[in-house]
This record gives C-alpha cells, sequence and structure tokens, in this order.
C-alpha cells in the first residue's frame, strides 16, 4: 500500500493483495491461534478496499470490524 493515504493500526490487520484484504482470523483447529490462519476479502475494487481499511483498519475505531472484535474474544478465552 505504498501508494495510499493511510496508516493501519489494526493489530489484526496482515496485508493486502490487490483488491484482496487479509486479516489474522480464525480456524476450526483450536491448536493454530489466530495470527496464525488468515480472513481473506475480497472488494470489487480498490477504491471500495481503501474506504473499508480507512472505516475499520485505519483508526482505533477497528473493533467496530467483526473480524477484530471475533479475534479479541478468541484472545480472552482460555
Amino acid at each position: 500500500m505504498p501508494n495510499d493515504n493511510f496508516y493501519i493500526v489494526c493489530p489484526y490487520y496482515h496485508k493486502v493483495l490487490g483488491n484482496q484484504l487479509f486479516c489474522n482470523g480464525l480456524s476450526g483447529d483450536k491448536r493454530f491461534s489466530t495470527d496464525e490462519c488468515f480472513n481473506k476479502q475480497v472488494f470489487s475494487t480498490r477504491n471500495e478496499r481503501n474506504l473499508f481499511i480507512k472505516k475499520y483498519c485505519g483508526g482505533f475505531n477497528y473493533l467496530n470490524c467483526a473480524i477484530a472484535v471475533i479475534n479479541e474474544q478468541l484472545q480472552t478465552e482460555d
């Protein structure tokens, strides 16, 4: 994202690849932690992807994202 004009704050953000956004995620197998698994979201356009990133990943309101909420819940279960 070197040409994009925002920073990533969300600790669950992993990377972007084209119109795809990868975030740390969950697995059906409890042997894998959330930082070993990834959720992939595919957007229609780069602009759509960037709007999502700005809304959810680029600020401290990232807990409005369902993926972050699930990851937070999984981190506290043990």
